[in-house]
């Protein structure tokens, strides 16, 4: 793990103001994880939606958001050490998958 990272919400991924966070999901954090892995909840006025690592890595520390907080573009959501191989540059580093 070469890098260390910070996942940020970027422009265009919030569908609908506010997005609001929920909750942590424990088992993500402290260990390494594969792309796609949640590991945080939210909701928005339209549904639910997980947060979620875009490339393999390991999930470290989580940012200072308590149940309620807005997240906004700008957020940082995750910090967390991967790989140069496996950092997916000129991307978000998390998406954001909404219930349908």
């Amino acid at each position: 793990m070469g890098f260390s990272c910070k996942a940020i919400i970027e422009s265009g991924q919030i569908r609908v103001d506010p997005l609001i966070f929920d909750a942590w999901v424990d088992a993500a954090w402290d260990s390494y994880v594969q792309a796609g892995t949640s590991f945080a909840l939210a909701h928005d006025s339209q549904g639910k939606c997980e947060l979620r690592l875009r490339g393999p890595g390991f999930l470290s520390t989580k940012p200072k958001l308590k149940h309620g907080d807005i997240i906004t573009v700008g957020t940082i959501v995750a910090y967390f050490a991967a790989d140069g191989e496996d950092i997916p540059y000129g991307r978000p580093y998390c998406d954001l998958v909404y219930e349908t």
